[in-house]
């Protein structure tokens, strides 16, 4: 009977190795991956909140590293995985065993497959560089946002969530596609410290301390815009005060409000799937 046991015990032990091992293979064949599907996700959970389309593209700085990951360019953004995602290197030169192509720009572009990083790719390597705080860069062509770029009216917070907001959300005066270092530095220049910009007559950027937060605030900027045009249509708009910001911001901005917009829009996706 007590030898029985031992061997029950023993088997289980080598069981418990074996998957623990097996796990950490896996891990060590990809330590990305879990990174890699959640760009994927929020990539396609903007499509269904009309803020990506043919075009736009999420990105995510793998920590500790000077690497990215960032949504293919070549590829229907509602159809991207995490298979799809694409990993790009800020500045330096390609080490390693891994394959890698150089853009135009002779930035070193990490891939094993057949994807390519958004041409745009410059708008996230330039807040990268110039924002070691940022962890997320989110490029979105959001309807309601976008006007103010072409009006230059400045977009003012008029909701909770648009609190965060209060300091301003700057416009890039440039028209076209930031696809240089330069235009890419000043775009990030213009973004300063905030948490978003407009790019004038196209899209908008956004940068969080997580993708969670940066997936966040894209949602809040163009709930944000929205309500202020239909305000500003039916009457005088009456800014938040300090204080009002103040307190908005704690309650529309914590973790706990950021994980649940990210979980709101994550059912739906698995709803959407399943249908």
């Amino acid at each position: 009977m007590i030898r029985s046991r031992r061997l029950y015990r023993l088997a289980l032990l080598v069981i418990g190795l074996t998957v623990s091992m097996g796990s950490l293979l896996l891990y060590s064949q990809d330590p990305d991956s879990v990174l890699k599907a959640n760009v994927a996700l929020a990539t396609r959970m903007l499509v269904r909140a009309r803020m990506l389309d043919q075009s736009g593209h999420v990105s995510a700085r793998i920590p500790g590293t000077n690497r990215v990951l960032i949504s293919p360019g070549n590829l229907s953004r509602n159809l991207v995985t995490a298979e799809d995602i694409v990993t790009i290197d800020l500045d330096t030169p390609a080490s390693g065993e891994q394959s890698f192509w150089r853009d135009v720009q002779n930035r070193v572009v990490w891939h094993t497959g057949g994807e390519l990083p958004p041409g745009e790719g410059e708008i996230h390597t330039a807040i990268y560089r110039a924002r070691p705080d940022v962890m997320s860069v989110i490029h979105t062509h959001p309807v309601h946002s976008v006007v103010f770029s072409v009006t230059m009216k400045p977009i003012v917070p008029v909701t909770i969530h648009g609190a965060v907001f209060s300091e301003g959300v700057p416009v890039f005066p440039y028209v076209g596609h930031v696809n240089t270092r330069q235009l890419g530095n000043e775009l990030a220049k213009t973004l300063g410290n905030r948490h978003a910009a407009l790019i004038r007559m196209h899209g908008a950027v956004i940068a969080g301390d997580s993708l969670e937060q940066a997936f966040a605030a894209a949602i809040f900027l163009e709930e944000n815009a929205e309500k202020q045009l239909w305000a500003e249509a039916t009457g005088t708009v009456h800014p938040m005060t300090p204080e009002e910001v103040k307190r908005a911001i704690e309650l529309g901005f914590d973790r706990q409000s950021i994980e649940k917009v990210w979980q709101y829009y994550a059912d739906n996706e698995s709803t959407e799937e399943t249908e």
